[in-house]
C-alpha cells in the first residue's frame, strides 16, 4: 500500500470530492437557467406538455340575417384604377374601399351604410356611382382583371339587418 504525505492526502480528498460534486452542481446551474423543469416519463424521454385549449373570446359574435328580398338586381363590378374610379382612392362615404365589402348603389334607393347581402356576401353600402341607378349596383374588386372577370350578373339582393346586441348588465341588474 502507498502511503500519501498530508498535503497529497488533503489534494487527493479534494480532488475526489470535486469530481464527485461536479454533475451535482452542473444539473443545479441547468436548473436555475432554465424557466421550467422539464419532466421525464422514461430515461432520456421527454414528458409532453399538454397544449391548453384557447381561450374563448369575449367578443360577442354577430350573425347578418337575412331580412327581406329588394328583387334582382344588376350588378357590375369596379376597381380603384382610373377608368373604372377615375383614379379617386376613397368612396363617396370618405373610406378606403375593401374587396368583399365595398359596394356602389343608388343612393336613393339604398343609402350609405346599407348592408346588403348578395351570393352570400355581405356588402355595405360605401359609394354610388355616376352610372348606378335604380336596381344597380357595382361590387368592389381590388385589381382591374377581377372587376373585368366578374363582368354583368343578374342576383337577389338581401337587405341585411344584424341582431341587436344585449348588454348582459341590463339583464342582471
Amino acid at each position: 500500500m502507498m502511503n500519501f504525505s498530508g498535503i497529497k492526502r488533503i489534494t487527493a480528498v479534494l480532488t475526489l470530492f470535486s469530481i464527485l460534486l461536479l454533475p451535482v452542481t452542473v444539473m443545479a446551474a441547468e436548473l436555475s437557467s432554465s424557466q421550467t423543469i422539464q419532466e421525464e416519463i422514461g430515461p432520456g424521454i421527454p414528458k409532453k406538455e399538454e397544449t391548453a385549449p384557447p381561450p374563448e373570446t369575449t367578443e360577442p359574435v354577430v350573425q347578418h340575417r337575412k331580412e327581406e328580398s329588394l328583387g334582382s338586381y344588376s350588378i357590375t363590378a369596379y376597381c380603384p384604377c382610373r377608368k373604372c374610379s377615375g383614379g379617386h382612392s376613397l368612396t363617396y362615404s370618405g373610406t378606403v374601399p375593401k374587396p368583399d365589402h365595398t359596394i356602389s348603389a343608388d343612393l336613393s334607393i339604398l343609402p350609405i351604410g346599407t348592408k346588403v347581402m348578395i351570393d352570400g356576401i355581405v356588402y355595405t353600402v360605401e359609394d354610388k356611382g355616376s352610372g348606378v341607378n335604380g336596381n344597380k349596383a357595382d361590387i368592389f374588386f381590388s385589381t382591374h382583371e377581377e372587376a373585368l372577370a366578374y363582368g354583368r350578373k343578374t342576383r337577389e339582393v338581401f337587405l341585411v339587418t344584424e341582431p341587436e346586441r344585449i348588454d348582459l348588465v341590463e339583464i342582471i341588474g
